[in-house]
């Protein structure tokens, strides 16, 4: 009976003590070219028999504007007993996990494992200064921890005097302090009877330039790799450049020789249009101008100020005439008149408005129906518009969902891409460029023509014929002007103030037609009704145990 309750008393203490870390050693090294070195033993006592452990070291954290940042480990060995052991390793979740031991073999009672590894991007700038914030011994362990020691070294540049410290100790998110102190040029702390989710954080401070970070572009990379949808606007980029390679890119123009006669069925609107693949206020005005010069309309001055320098108004006659018009200009007609024999522009103000979207339309149908471009131009323009501001609104909201300033960014940035190639998306087909070659020729005339050597008889029909055009080519005062001293009359269809005519003052009059159609288009009526690091520092109270890099825990297997 004596010797049973011997046995037992000396198993006792083995029994009692069941699974845990009798000591666990961390030696972090800080080296000169922004590495950190760690050597991490640690002896574990089996109670009963097992493979080994588990050591899971976390190395991705999600920042506070959302972005991860994942830490690069390289492991250099695994030992168990001084002696090479049976390792695997693999990623899950935010941590790398090392599975040590055999698995065809147990064991138990005390076992001394040595981890050495690499690390890169564990230090980080703040504040001119460099800062390791580090979860030396971490909280996820689930086992208690009889003793642990923490040394951190530094570069031999680094001076005790410039580093600053702070340690806190418990499990996540408390902040009991914990006091290192130097010992042999290392700053080295101590702490006994961790409990099972306790551990040791540590922050260090100390000068920047000491340590050789990583540069900006290699920081760039790694922030890609971590985030893959920072890469999203480069896809974007390189997707809108081949779609615009592909089907907006015009054929080449070639070169351009001037013209003196406009496109046969090609109106002064449409040729301002193939210009620049969109319809503007010079176009509306142009349109005006051919159906004045075909003889379906009259234009008037109205004038109520007789000391202004500028027509108050204008009004537009109904007259009879058997030009041919474009289906465009008909459909202008159609608009301005509306079956009434005179409009002043003014009276089409906030009438005319709800009518533009539809003449536009008519002006892009014809010109993609009679084979100048690839598909109408505002439908393709608009898509891309569309595709583009929907991008940068899902970016608002799936920024605000996740928190995520960066996918926010990356997502708005693609979509400012869409809408920055949208303009150039309409593509003109080879009749078009055709076209745009003879209306390039035409505006070479018109800035080079020498009109006085135009025979008398026809000055005034060549006068009319290219006037519209002038103004759809933003030419009116340079074609104007050049028949100064040469046209003594005022055109017919056209009825101004002055019984004399000068060509220069009569471009001034048609520059504010222009602006006084424009006016009218564009007028709207008025409505009726209106665990772990989260990117933070361990300084300035922000600090607790836990919250550096780092840690993690292990388990047996």
């Amino acid at each position: 009976m004596t010797r049973f309750a011997l046995v037992l008393a000396l198993l006792f203490p083995i029994l009692g003590c069941g699974e845990e870390i009798q000591s666990y050693s961390v030696r972090a090294e800080i080296g000169e070219d922004g590495s950190v070195a760690v050597r991490e033993e640690i002896v574990v006592y089996f109670d009963v028999a097992r493979h080994g452990v588990y050591r899971e070291i976390p190395i991705s954290y999600r920042l506070p504007t959302g972005e991860t940042y994942r830490l690069r480990v390289t492991v250099d060995e695994v030992l168990a007993e001084g002696e090479p052991v049976p390792y695997r390793k693999y990623t899950e979740g935010k941590n790398l996990v090392l599975q040590i031991g055999d698995p065809d073999r147990t064991v138990r009672g005390p076992i001394a494992y040595t981890i050495r590894y690499q690390l890169r991007r564990a230090l980080r700038r703040y504040d001119e200064e460099i800062e390791l914030y580090w979860n030396a011994i971490g909280t996820d362990w689930a086992m208690p921890i009889a003793r642990a020691r923490v040394e951190i070294a530094f570069p031999p540049e680094v001076a005790p005097t410039d580093v600053r410290t702070v340690g806190y100790r418990g499990a996540y998110g408390t902040m009991g302090p914990w006091e290192l102190g130097w010992a042999d040029g290392s700053l080295v702390g101590e702490a006994a009877g961790l409990r099972a989710g306790e551990g040791l954080t540590v922050a260090v401070r100390f000068p920047e330039g000491t340590v050789a970070l990583p540069g900006a572009w290699q920081g760039f990379l790694w922030f890609l790799q971590d985030n893959l949808y920072a890469g999203i606007p480069i896809l974007i980029l390189v997707g809108m450049f081949t779609l615009w390679w592909k089907r907006g890119r015009d054929p080449k123009v070639g070169s351009v020789a001037p013209e003196y006669t406009p496109i046969a069925g090609l109106g002064p609107a449409e040729a301002g249009v193939l210009l620049d693949n969109r319809v503007d206020p010079r176009d509306f005005a142009a349109g005006i101008l051919s159906l004045a010069t075909k003889g379906h309309i009259k234009i008037r001055e109205i004038w109520t100020d007789e000391s202004a320098r500028e027509p108050d108004d204008f009004e537009l006659v109904a007259t009879e005439s058997d030009a041919p018009l474009t289906p465009y200009e008909q459909a202008l007609r159609d608009a301005l008149l509306g079956g009434a024999g005179s409009r002043k522009l003014s009276d089409l103000k906030y009438k005319l408005y709800d009518k533009m979207p539809g003449l536009k339309t008519r002006l892009y149908m014809d010109l993609s129906e009679d084979g100048y471009y690839l598909g109408n131009p505002n439908h393709v323009r608009s898509a891309y518009y569309g595709i583009g501001i929907g991008t940068i609104v899902l970016a608002a909201f799936l920024g605000s969902l996740t928190q995520s300033l960066y996918l926010g960014l990356a997502l708005g940035v693609s979509g400012l891409i869409i809408l920055l190639f949208a303009p150039f998306m309409p593509k003109r087909t080879g009749k078009g460029t055709e076209a745009l070659r003879s209306v390039l020729g035409l505006v070479e005339y018109i800035r080079r023509a020498e009109v006085d050597r135009i025979e008398f008889a026809a000055r005034e029909k060549h006068f009319d014929e290219l006037l519209p055009y002038a103004m759809a080519l933003g030419l009116t005062e340079l074609w104007t002007k050049k028949f100064d001293g040469l046209l003594a009359q005022p055109p017919q269809w056209y009825e101004g103030r002055f019984p004399t005519f000068a060509p220069y003052w009569f471009g001034r009059r048609l520059v504010a037609l222009q602006h006084s159609a424009y006016s009218a288009a564009t007028s709207a009526p008025r409505s009726a009704h209106s665990g772990g690091w989260s990117g933070g520092s361990g300084f300035g109270g922000r600090g607790f145990s836990g919250g550096g890099m780092g840690g993690g825990g292990g388990r047996s297997w």
